[in-house]
């Protein structure tokens, strides 16, 4: 038997029953390795179609560096009795590799092959060591990230036993409550490196929030004969609202790993800002090392990281600048590092900040400079402590006439007692544009209007559809899930903040009203709403996903089709959108649908391999991708791959009326320059034609790609 043509009838059936039921690789293949058969295993895990594989060799299909050890194997099949057992990394259509181990039997002339998938175990291996690493990367971090401030508390504990008089004993607690205060917020820090992690938005004293990440390392620096100093532009007002919590960690942790960059010198910190006439305004920090570097093993680059036993890892940031990085994005921001000849270091980032309406400029912080003295003078800049000023951005009368906001806010007042809507739309109709709803179902009908309203005041004890069920549609709908809701409810604080958290309302109000409590929750949730919208106009990426945003993507389009034309190259473009997203939302809920949403975004990115490649999320369930110098054949080859894989996901949803696990519709288009002398060609038409591609593959019956043909 030399060939698979020779056998029977009856052995051919056998054989491809076989090959039928079997979960595993199975391949038959001739002495020179040419595929002859492989079973339908080998389309669903590695994504090629069998006829496509009788072109091929195994070796062509294994990792490179595995094919030395397959090619001595297979020399070593001479005989019918012989078998081989080898594991090799086999290449899938997805660009992935598999790691398979194989039995190899040769029986007249051909090779018989079955291979078992172990990519699995090899990963849970993989996970457990990356687990025991990181394990002990934590503990080395912890140890030295920590050390610094831990030093200052022990010190400022030493210099109180000490201390003879009542100012230098108050002195030593000031600087044991900022040292506690910096310990707790650095291991804050560590604990929550999540550039997906919220953060607080408060009005908050600037310079006093400087001054406390830096003060507490100023003894400890000291011993080290470093001297730390500040400067803070007297154009930055003393109060603006975002997060001082997280810009204390961000400073605090980058002081201490300029601190490991010097034996001995000088370390500088600035703070200056954009315009700050600007309702949210840039600040600039910089961070500036001089003097003697230690140069421990002979590095200087900053962007590489020494463990305890002196082993380099150069694929990584230091995990201290990485988590300053981490951080600085959280708030908005760029962070940078860079360093000279003479072993300088030179750290920068700046950060979003809203300016603080409500307050005017103090005077008292007139100086163009403050030099942040050495703990030894017993000099304290400030003899308060940090009090957070978690009060409301002004009035709305202030904002409108600042600019802040362009006109009236619109609020939405849903309740079935004809009398609280009139007592609240009497006592807000002055500041707000009211509407009235009396019905849950009327509020959503209101809800949904343009221009949609930028607060709901929602009762929750309504017949028919009562508030917790409003709140849930709401948050269903793209055009209305962030709209803040208060409740407004006559259950205790407990009660009213679990059903909050559970139903995602921002706050809630108490019968009978506090009118002047009414306004001062209204104009809070309000103010944040604005900033955090000015935040994410000014941003590049999809705070859920962390793809590019609409408006990144837009940018990108305009200049790939001038790249395009100029180059006379294909620019193709991928919509794609979740079938039947809803209907997930509503039966497993919001979480479940944002980490849906966060895993196929994931699975997108992952597709697009080159560095042109552009992945956004457009809306709600819907994504879009930019594939420059790609024809409409490639393109349509990287949406099928994006769609088996998201199908590979399985992602359970019971509710689709295609399927039991999501699935994706997808269109694409390119477009070409072809005539100079018409303005109207296909690349101005590229993201109509994509939208109308997926609009028909929709209503082909979803779950598939449709591909716009120019001509």
């Amino acid at each position: 038997m030399n060939n698979l043509f020779s056998l029977s009838k009856q052995s051919r059936q056998l054989l491809d029953l076989f090959f039928t039921i079997s979960t595993e690789f199975l391949c038959i293949a001739d002495e020179r390795g040419a595929i002859l058969q492989t079973n339908q295993v080998w389309e669903t895990k590695l994504g090629y179609l069998n006829p496509d594989l009788y072109d091929k060799n195994l070796i062509d299909l294994v990792h490179p560096n595995d094919v030395p050890n397959l090619i001595l194997g297979l020399k070593k099949l001479t005989g019918e009795k012989e078998s081989l057992t080898l594991t090799t990394r086999l290449h899938s259509n997805f660009d992935s590799y598999l790691f398979v181990t194989w039995q190899f039997k040769w029986v007249d002339g051909l090779i018989f092959c079955c291979g078992k998938d172990l990519t699995e175990l090899y990963q849970a291996k993989k996970d457990a060591e990356s687990a025991n690493f990181l394990k002990n990367q934590l503990i080395s971090i912890l140890s030295n990230e920590l050390k610094e401030p831990l030093e200052s508390l022990f010190l400022f504990f030493e210099l109180m036993s000490k201390a003879n008089s009542r100012s230098d004993q108050k002195t030593c607690l000031e600087n044991i409550h900022l040292s506690s205060s910096l310990l707790g917020n650095l291991i804050d820090g560590l604990l929550t490196n999540d550039s997906k992690t919220g953060h607080d938005v408060i009005v908050f004293d600037f310079h006093t929030t400087v001054e406390d990440a830096i003060i507490p390392l100023i003894a400890s620096a000291k011993r080290h004969n470093i001297a730390i100093e500040l400067s803070i532009h007297p154009k930055i007002p003393t109060t603006v609202v975002g997060d001082p919590q997280r810009l204390k960690q961000i400073i605090s942790y980058l002081i201490l790993n300029a601190m490991k960059c010097l034996e001995q010198g000088k370390i500088f910190l600035e703070a200056t800002p954009e315009n700050t006439d600007k309702s949210v305004f840039k600040i600039y920090f910089n961070v500036k090392t001089s003097g003697i570097s230690p140069l421990k093993n002979g590095l200087a680059d900053p962007f590489l990281f020494t463990d305890a036993t002196g082993v380099t890892m150069a694929n990584n940031l230091s995990f201290g600048l990485e988590l300053v990085k981490t951080l600085v994005e959280t708030m908005n921001g760029k962070f940078s590092a860079a360093w000279d000849n003479e072993n300088n270091y030179d750290f920068s980032f700046h950060v979003l900040l809203l300016r603080d309406e409500s307050q005017k400029l103090k005077n008292g912080r007139s100086v163009s400079q403050h030099i942040l003295p050495m703990y030894n003078k017993n000099l304290r800049l400030k003899d308060d402590e940090l009090t957070a000023l978690e009060q409301i951005v002004n009035d709305q009368t202030q904002l409108t006439s600042s600019g802040v906001l362009d006109q009236r806010p619109k609020i939405l007042v849903v309740d079935d007692s004809t009398k609280n809507t009139q007592m609240l739309a009497e006592a807000l109709v002055e500041k707000y544009d009211i509407t009235v709803a009396n019905s849950g179902k009327a509020a959503l009908a209101m809800a949904t209007q343009k221009p949609v309203p930028d607060l709901i005041l929602l009762d929750l004890s309504m017949p028919e559809m009562n508030g917790f069920e409003v709140s849930k549609q709401i948050q269903l709908e793209e055009s209305t899930m962030g709209i803040p809701i208060i409740f407004l409810t006559t259950l205790s604080d407990k009660e009213n903040k679990a059903h909050g958290a559970q139903t995602g309302a921002v706050d809630f109000i108490s019968k009978p009203f506090d009118l002047p409590n009414v306004e001062q929750k209204i104009k809070y949730q309000l103010a944040l709403k604005h900033y955090r919208e000015i935040l994410s106009n000014t941003t590049d990426t999809d705070a859920l996903t962390q793809l590019a945003n609409r408006r990144r993507f837009e940018e990108m389009l305009t200049i790939e089709i001038r790249k395009a034309r100029r180059n006379n190259t294909p620019l193709s473009m991928i919509r794609i959108d979740i079938d039947y997203f809803k209907l997930y939302n509503e039966t497993y809920g919001r979480a479940e649908g944002d980490a849906c949403l966060q895993e196929v975004a994931g699975t997108i990115k992952k597709t697009l391999k080159r560095a042109g490649d552009l992945a956004a999320r457009w809306e709600g369930e819907e994504f879009i991708c930019l594939l420059p110098d790609t024809n409409l054949k490639g393109a349509a080859h990287i949406a099928e791959i994006i769609r088996k894989t998201v199908v590979n996901l399985s992602i359970p949803h019971q509710t689709s009326p295609i399927n039991t696990i999501i699935t994706l519709s997808l269109g694409v288009a390119t477009g070409v320059y072809l005539d100079k002398s018409t303005s109207e060609n296909s690349l101005t038409t590229l993201f109509t034609r994509s939208e109308t591609a997926l609009i028909r593959a929709k209503k082909a019956g979803r779950n598939q790609l449709f591909v716009f043909h120019n001509d």
